[in-house]
């Protein structure tokens, strides 16, 4: 051609042109709604974290409680019912498992053709009959033993072989504590020559003066919410001090993630609301700076607002008005009349909330059934925050709402860009066969004019 450009080279330029400003219409459209759907998802994982926080508050944050004992003559696990105090345990003795012996001049030691033997744990028994169990007269005590233990109707009793080296001992060991599961093997109704090892007895114990007996080392509900499991006996005039709390680191660390579940939402919010300015630039580098200081990672996603979505959702008024009602929400006061304030947290003018630690554990130490009623009791700031947040994070809510309709945008960008590809690739055709003929009839021409 006269430009010295191949026909395919100008149709591809000439289509490249009159496709530009569509192809950046597409692009940025596309982008930002990729770039919302992403900042609801982000939104709609802070929602769902704040939320959490709030059903720890509401669930077993004051309820909690920790104790200690002063020896290790018995370990103490407490249920959030268990009631606050004090108490002396002195332990007179441990349960024990009865045991006795059978012995026997080896293991190689062949049993009797004949008789029965009976063995009783705390009344249930079964029998086994040296004709069938030695009916080939090679039976041996090893072969007791496994028909003790893989007995159908084994009345809980374990047998095992203890060597002296001498000769073999037959051991026999009731599964249970306590005096009522005593352990008796006998032959033919008569005592087998067995030796008793280790008495059966329940533990005894008492509490606070109280004597109390047991079968079992491990005491269920003793008291109202707590289990005591005896390690060791206490020496005349020992005992031990088991002290049950209220659980105040806990709750002081329930009320701090709400605090800061509170403030990644403000922030989020703000920066997913707004223009990009300093404030908002500030804000995303200080959570960025806390990130790589932070080695939680209950989080599986990442949660933090991205610099390409800082306004992305500047236009929502919902979102703007979401912020305004969870503020107004915590910042009125409880049912009981408490206020945030009372207990060490304050609002700054920034919208965000502070924690004066020493007044929260105060408060905490003083009186926890009040905060409880303060974010616990119908209409405290659990079911405040919770109504307002509900209609976002709820099944087919605000924002699954949102989702879907920018889902159905970026679908429907697609297909335009798709055919907007298709209208090039056929506009390219048509420029490509028309300055090919072109060029064609410029070669002819120049071929006859270089006749003359």
């Amino acid at each position: 051609m006269i430009s010295g450009m191949s026909a395919a080279s100008f149709a591809e330029q000439l289509v490249a042109a009159e496709r530009m400003s569509k192809d950046a219409l597409f692009k940025n459209n596309l982008d930002n709604s990729k770039a919302q759907i992403d900042a609801y998802k982000i939104l709609e994982r802070t929602l769902n974290k704040m939320t959490s926080n709030l059903e720890n508050l509401n669930g077993d944050a004051f309820e909690g409680k920790t104790s200690e004992i002063s020896d290790d003559s018995a370990t103490i696990t407490v249920d959030s019912d268990a009631p606050a105090g004090v108490y002396d345990l002195y332990v007179k003795q441990l349960a024990q498992a009865h045991q006795i012996t059978k012995s026997f001049t080896s293991e190689d030691e062949i049993l009797p053709t004949t008789g029965v033997v009976s063995i009783d744990v705390g009344g249930n028994s079964i029998d086994i009959d040296m004709a069938e169990l030695n009916a080939s007269g090679n039976a041996t005590v090893s072969d007791l033993r496994d028909a003790i233990n893989k007995h159908p109707d084994n009345p809980g009793v374990t047998a095992s072989l203890v060597r002296t080296g001498g000769q073999v001992e037959l051991m026999l060991t009731s599964d249970e504590t306590g005096k009522d599961s005593t352990v008796t093997m006998e032959m033919n109704g008569t005592d087998w020559g067995t030796q008793e090892r280790i008495k059966a007895q329940d533990a005894e114990f008492t509490l606070n003066g109280i004597d109390i007996t047991s079968s079992s080392n491990y005491l269920d509900n003793v008291i109202d919410g707590v289990n005591i499991e005896l390690k060791k006996a206490h020496n005349v005039g020992e005992s031990a001090t088991i002290t049950i709390g209220n659980d105040t680191e806990g709750t002081e660390k329930a009320v701090n993630d709400f605090v800061d579940s509170f403030n990644e939402l403000m922030t989020q919010l703000n920066q997913l609301t707004r223009s990009m300015g300093s404030s908002v630039l500030d804000d995303i580098n200080g959570d960025k700076d806390k990130d790589d200081d932070d080695e939680d990672d209950d989080d599986d996603e990442n949660s933090s607002v991205g610099e390409d979505q800082i306004g992305i959702l500047k236009g929502d008024s919902s979102l703007r008005m979401l912020q305004n009602s969870v503020r107004n929400a915590i910042f009125d006061e409880a049912p009981n009349g408490m206020r945030l304030s009372d207990i060490g947290i304050e609002m700054g003018r920034d919208g965000k909330l502070s924690v004066d630690d020493e007044k929260l554990s105060q408060a905490i130490s003083s009186d926890s059934e009040a905060i409880k009623e303060m974010f616990t009791a119908d209409g405290g700031y659990i079911d405040r925050i919770d109504s307002i947040i509900d209609p976002f994070t709820k099944n087919n809510g605000y924002i699954d709402l949102k989702q879907k309709n920018l889902d159905s945008q970026v679908e429907q960008i697609e297909d335009n860009m798709s055919r907007h590809d298709n209208h090039m690739s056929q506009r390219y055709q048509i420029l490509l066969t028309q300055f090919t003929a072109m060029e064609n009839t410029i070669n002819k021409l120049n071929t006859a004019s270089g006749l003359f």
